[in-house]
């Protein structure tokens, strides 16, 4: 049986933790001194699951706003969003209902259709900082019909079930709607 290849974007302002999380995943590394993406970075992970193969090609765009026609180029196709905030910082949590806005814009056609997706509290290990509560994330997540994690790339802590959870979820949408 062929693998079944789906595309998702993570999202979110600048120094949230985006190639963190992934580099995370990927290697079980985390570097303090890490440079900003420019535009985007794409890697892809395999999981296997007992129905077969699933390739989950990961887009991480850059949260600048000076590539935002650039990264634009990036969103069609996509099959799931994980949108990221830093728990730390308010104004990262701000900026997830407009980028979701001008994202789902960009990528959905049909506007009673929501694109499946996660909303993500990185840097769990610093809850003692948290400004943003888990409640307020529960409920952005709720509103935005999006799966909620916490998560820590510093840690590993959740990682591997926020990219289980796009894999499969990815999975899950496209055999529903052959349905």
């Amino acid at each position: 049986m062929a693998a079944e290849l789906y595309k998702t974007i993570i999202v979110g302002a600048p120094s949230v933790g985006k190639s963190s999380l992934v580099r995370r995943y990927q290697t079980n590394e985390f570097r303090e001194d890490h440079t900003a993406t420019v535009a985007a970075d794409l890697s892809a992970i395999v999981f296997n699951f007992p129905e077969g193969k699933v390739v989950l090609t990961i887009v991480d765009v850059g949260g600048q706003e000076t590539f935002a026609g650039l990264r634009n180029r990036f969103y069609e196709g996509a099959h799931h969003l994980i949108m990221v905030y830093d728990m730390t910082n308010k104004e990262t949590f701000k900026r997830i209902t407009p980028l979701y806005e001008a994202l789902t814009e960009k990528i959905c056609i049909q506007r009673d259709k929501f694109l499946s997706g996660s909303l993500v509290a990185n840097k769990a290990d610093l809850k003692n900082e948290a400004v943003i509560s888990e409640q307020e994330g529960h409920s952005l997540a709720n509103l935005l019909q999006l799966e909620y994690f916490e998560t820590s790339a510093r840690t590993g802590y959740n990682v591997s079930e926020m990219f289980l959870h796009a894999a499969a979820e990815s999975r899950r949408v496209r055999h529903a709607a052959k349905v």
